[in-house]
């Protein structure tokens, strides 16, 4: 018997379907793969109605029983299942047990490690979107334990680990977002200056543990007191970084296929908005960085975004979600480049639009889940935004620190 550890943060326990409600539907634009079984209860169902559906929109393709075939949309780019009240048929009709693994799972996430299971859910759904940054306590961790079987014992062993290291840098990171500042972008930075630190150390922390944790009470007080950890001017290396990145972004994200438009919409108004190619000089370009800055400020004092915990929640749910830094610390930089490019993309795509429309809760959920889309389900993703990054950085991953601010 063996003793693991399970964690489930509040919104994850929280998560309830809104069918009609929802701001974008999980039921367009997006391949719903059906396994074999599913397939074939379908296509005999005593209900006429899902039987006829099934004979006429699910395209088999047999590429294993987890894919043996999938749901072709109908005239408006929709799941035929969903009636007219956008509810599910399926659900309605057979129950919700007669869902499929895609439709019954989604957006959950379990990832397992030898000695503990992390729950978690994907923001491209915006209710989930929603619990996250508008629930102040919805990044409490709630932890239980389960006693398992030899049997299962046996498969978790084959499972990697978290690493001791790890699993102490992750806590590190989650404190110094999660203490309160007046701007968030000081924690980011504060978390920039403490990795900067563990790779001097080379994440020698069994033996150095006394001095990492001295830096970090350090990086805590600065925080506290209000000492600011951003650099005061923009400079021209920055302004060109920033460019830059919105031109990758734009190539490698805002123009990939997607269920909406919410990103690639926004980003053409970011472009539009800094006509780089107009411009005249370095000046000009900061000036127009500088109202996006003003923008974000405003927003951030006086919009759905203003309360402390909405962007501060953000930053949690990344570190949570993709259990930073992982089992490989050596990509720590990398996987905080990430992060920041999420941060910087979110700034820049409601700042410039909040210069012609208000910018409510329904505006940030479609464009974060809208983004979370994009970024958090494609086979290739890791690749891809590696090679935005490469493309970004100019061979040095510290640059993401002229992003911050």
């Amino acid at each position: 018997m063996q003793i693991h550890k399970v964690i489930k943060p509040a919104f994850v326990e929280r998560f309830k379907c809104v069918g009609a409600e929802c701001l974008i539907s999980c039921c367009q634009g997006w391949n719903i793969f059906i396994d074999k079984k599913t397939h074939h209860r379908y296509l005999n169902a005593d209900n006429t109605q899902i039987s006829s559906i099934a004979k006429a929109h699910l395209r088999p393709t047999r590429k294993g029983k987890n894919h043996y075939s999938v749901i072709t949309f109908d005239t408006q780019g929709q799941c035929p299942f969903i009636d007219e009240n956008k509810l599910c048929s399926v659900q309605r009709e057979l129950g919700e047990q007669a869902l499929s693994p895609t439709c019954a799972i989604y957006p959950r996430i379990t990832r397992r490690y030898a000695d503990e299971t992390r729950h978690s859910m994907t923001l491209s759904c915006p209710e989930v979107a929603r619990l996250v940054l508008f629930d102040a306590d919805s990044m409490m961790q709630h932890e239980s334990e389960q006693l398992l079987a030899n049997a299962k014992t046996n498969l978790i062993g084959q499972r990697q680990p978290v690493s001791q290291v790890s699993q102490v840098i992750h806590l590190f990171a989650w404190n110094l977002i999660q203490a309160p500042t007046h701007n968030i972008e000081e924690n980011l930075m504060a978390l920039a200056h403490f990795i900067l630190y563990l790779q001097r150390i080379e994440f020698n922390l069994h033996q150095r543990f006394d001095e990492a944790q001295a830096y970090y009470h350090l990086l805590l007080n600065d925080l506290q007191t209000g000492e600011s950890l951003l650099t005061a001017q923009p400079s021209a290396q920055s302004l060109a970084l920033k460019v830059r990145a919105l031109a990758v972004l734009g190539s490698l994200v805002a123009n990939d296929a997607s269920r909406d438009g919410y990103v690639t919409q926004g980003h053409r108004q970011v472009a539009e908005f800094l006509n780089v190619a107009e411009l005249q000089d370095g000046a000009a370009l900061g000036e127009k960085f500088a109202t996006i800055d003003a923008q974000w400020l405003t927003l951030r004092q006086t919009s759905c975004l203003a309360a402390p915990h909405v962007l501060r929640n953000y930053l949690l749910y990344k570190i949570y979600h993709s259990h930073f830094p992982g089992t490989d610390v050596a990509t720590v930089m990398r996987q905080f480049y990430r992060m920041v490019l999420d941060y910087f993309y979110i700034k820049h795509l409601l700042s410039v639009k909040s210069l012609t429309e208000e910018v409510d809760q329904p505006l940030v959920l479609k464009t974060l889940a809208s983004l979370a889309e994009k970024t958090l389900h494609s086979s290739t993703l890791d690749q891809r935004m590696n090679k935005a990054i490469d493309m970004i950085n100019a061979g040095d991953d510290l640059s993401c620190l002229l992003l911050i601010g």
